[in-house]
């Protein structure tokens, strides 16, 4: 089924802006058990509201198979950087809000829990929600509450009852964008959060997505991507006001959004210029031009055009070519590109919540990292491209004979 409306203000004038092909869902590795079972493929299409300004996903997709068939397999905690990020952004968060140790917290998309936790240790009163029962449970082994369950407008009075108030911060990461009903997510904020408090969201920036031509961070979880103007006229048109806009090196460049209720009393400067000067750059980037994708498409076009030929001559040299970190924009890559089991040996990784499943349809079997050490020479694609000096100078140790292939080229 395709959404004919803005999932914020309803309109009808959607104009197409990327198209990347039949795609499975991105964050879905398939155990070994299941690999006689056929991958659902959706068209992976973005569209561009003329009237408010954002980019939503045209194939509408269930949640329940997004988060919920398979045990979802990404963790909040899966490296240093990413446990270095959280703990960041807990001690800054709260700095900025004036959160106080007998405040209550409510993590959205709480995930493995490494985040809720860290506001348990400022002695905040914490509880987490996840669609994910295997990411639920695993935050609960980490003494993190958690209910599971799909945020939105429904659930904000289950989660003010088991939090016994409404929470002074509502913090929801890389998550917001997942929801099929944005709008619906809001006003769950809007009626949750407490007079003063402050909700602070941080995802991918589609400034960033577009300048660096990431397209990978396009996938089928990700229903929606966020601009500063988008997250302005959605609030707005709730009562609600963005406040203050951070750009943070995360993820290849993240927006760290705060959002607080129009009648809350100032407990925070008053909004600064810098989210004027955000809606600015996007403006002048041609963001809210659907004419203006147009190079963007054939740049990535013209890039995969030009690594496939590269990889294929290694393969007629008989050179082995494997991928490094099994994660879901990996697969929105190896899907773009078409490549599969015939052409990569395998995924290389870290988390053993990933090692033994396979990429969904190109069915890639994922491995330790340590398996690099088996090749005399070998080239590899580093997915995880977010993470790549580190993990260059990791992998280096365990194969120092390793070639390091760049797809983002121009």
């Amino acid at each position: 089924m395709f959404r004919k409306q803005c999932l914020s203000c309803k309109s009808a004038d959607l104009r197409e802006i990327v198209n990347l092909g039949m795609h499975p869902m991105a964050d879905t590795f398939v155990p070994a058990d299941r690999l006689d079972a056929g991958d659902r493929v959706y068209p992976l299409i973005c569209d561009l509201c003329v009237r408010c300004g954002q980019v939503q996903l045209r194939t509408v997709t269930d949640p329940a198979e997004r988060y919920s068939e398979f045990d979802y397999s990404y963790t909040s905690s899966n490296s240093k950087t990413s446990q270095n990020h959280w703990i960041e952004f807990a001690g800054s968060v709260a700095a900025r809000t004036g959160l106080k140790s007998a405040d209550t917290v409510l993590e959205v998309g709480s995930n493995d829990g490494f985040l809720t936790e860290q506001f348990q240790k400022l002695g905040c009163k914490c509880l987490g929600v996840d669609p994910s029962p295997a990411m639920a449970r695993l935050a609960e082994k980490r003494g993190v509450r958690t209910l599971a369950g799909l945020f939105g407008r429904a659930c904000a009075s289950q989660v003010e009852q088991s939090l016994g108030r409404k929470p002074a911060l509502i913090a929801a990461n890389n998550v917001f964008n997942h929801a099929n009903d944005p709008l619906d997510f809001a006003l769950g904020v809007k009626e949750l959060l407490a007079p003063e408090g402050v909700f602070v969201f941080e995802l991918p920036y589609w400034l960033q997505s577009v300048a660096q031509r990431k397209f990978d961070q396009i996938y089928h979880e990700h229903v929606s991507y966020f601009t500063v103007k988008y997250a302005v006229n959605l609030f707005r048109s709730i009562g609600m006001s963005v406040h203050h806009v951070d750009e943070v090196d995360y993820h290849g460049g993240s927006i760290r959004v705060f959002v607080r209720h129009d009648s809350a009393p100032d407990a925070l400067e008053a909004p600064g210029p810098e989210v004027a000067r955000f809606i600015e750059n996007e403006t002048r980037a041609g963001l809210f031009d659907a004419a203006a994708y147009q190079p963007f498409m054939a740049q990535i076009q013209t890039a995969r055009n030009r690594f496939l030929i590269e990889i294929y001559k290694l393969k007629l040299e008989g050179k082995p070519v494997v991928c490094v970190g099994a994660a879901a924009k990996g697969n929105t890559f190896l899907n773009y590109y078409n490549l599969d089991a015939s052409v990569i040996d395998c995924v290389t990784e870290s988390s053993p919540s990933k090692i033994g499943k396979f990429t969904p349809r190109t069915r890639i079997p994922i491995c330790p990292d340590q398996n690099l050490a088996q090749y005399d020479s070998v080239h590899a694609i580093i997915l995880s491209w977010n993470l790549s000096a580190a993990l260059q100078g990791v992998l280096k140790k365990i194969n120092p004979r390793i070639h390091f292939l760049n797809p983002y080229e121009p």
